[in-house]
């Protein structure tokens, strides 16, 4: 079935998404980085028009949310109303999502995060936490190593920060594809059907018609996939010669789906045993790969508890 000229169920979407992102009062802006980039981000609309200054006058502090692979930052709109009032919330598109591009030839999740920091520099934010999902979550641990002056706690969502390259092949035997290129970027419509089961432990009680699937992976999967297939070989985490993961000095929430089949909790108690009293961990029933979005209001209390609270030792 094709879609009729100019119907796009994605387009739609998004446009209704960015519409509530207005009404729970942010904007859209493009920022250009001095480093060959230009980061789309949503933001609060007191941050203004100049792309060089911010506003540095307010009562909240910042909240920066890192979508996942292929994805785009309107993943987090089950979210922002509920973060938005405690924080001002910053929503950037991570580089070849939305309009965020780069000619820099870097493709690693340390660039991202330089990328991710020095938009928010930009925008004159000097401190903030940060919640990333899944690759979010790898960009977001990045961050708080390099940047531990600004970063002020970190949630890492779904996200084995501390796999390995036994990881992909597991993922890969597990769900029966050629690597895991076919598992984060799908290239035809049955990869998509499956990205979406590894998404919800709960599926609808109908089948997605193709003409859906096919839509989104031409406005998703599709649009930039030559960098995108770069920046999963540019992740560093896979690397059979990566360092040992570093520690981080910030308080961490570990905020799981009990069913998640990409990154299943086992990866969350081991980097808990890892972390220490620094971090807590926190694993939400009837969620897989995404409770952000499948359990919202039991994920929004969670990461509000952890972040509004009083440091350790106050």
């Amino acid at each position: 079935m094709e879609l009729p000229l100019g119907f796009s169920p994605t387009h739609i979407f998004n446009f209704f998404v960015g519409k509530y992102l207005g009404f729970c009062g942010l904007q859209c802006r493009l920022v250009e980085l001095d480093n060959g980039t230009t980061m789309e981000c949503w933001m609060p609309k007191k941050y203004g028009t100049r792309q060089t200054r911010g506003y540095s006058s307010t009562d909240k502090p910042s909240l920066v949310l890192l979508h996942a692979f292929g994805l785009n930052s309107y993943t987090w709109c089950r979210q922002v109303s509920s973060f938005s009032s405690a924080f001002d919330v910053f929503i950037p598109n991570l580089l070849f999502s939305g309009r965020s591009h780069t000619t820099n030839k870097e493709r690693t999740e340390y660039f991202q995060a330089e990328c991710v920091f020095k938009l928010l520099q930009q925008l004159n934010v000097l401190e903030f936490s940060v919640v990333g999902t899944s690759y979010g979550g790898f960009v977001a641990y990045r961050m708080a190593h390099m940047y531990p002056h600004a970063v002020q706690k970190l949630v890492i969502s779904s996200s084995a920060v501390n796999m390995t390259p036994a990881t992909d092949e597991a993922m890969v035997k597990r769900f029966k594809t050629k690597n895991v290129t076919e598992i984060l970027q799908p290239h035809d419509i049955e990869g998509v059907r499956r990205a979406s089961i590894l998404a919800f432990h709960k599926q609808p009680p109908f089948t997605v018609p193709e003409f859906i699937l096919n839509d989104v992976l031409n406005v998703l999967f599709n649009v930039n996939r030559e960098e995108k297939l770069e920046l999963i070989a540019g992740l560093q985490l896979r690397k059979p010669d990566a360092p040992p993961l570093p520690k981080v000095t910030q308080e961490v929430l570990l905020i799981w789906g009990e069913h998640d089949p990409v990154f299943d909790i086992s990866y969350a108690h081991r980097l808990k045993e890892d972390l220490g009293d620094r971090a807590d961990l926190v694993i939400l029933k009837n969620a897989a790969h995404v409770p952000q979005a499948e359990v919202p209001k039991e994920y929004n209390k969670k990461v509000l508890e952890f972040l509004t609270r009083p440091p350790r030792g106050e």
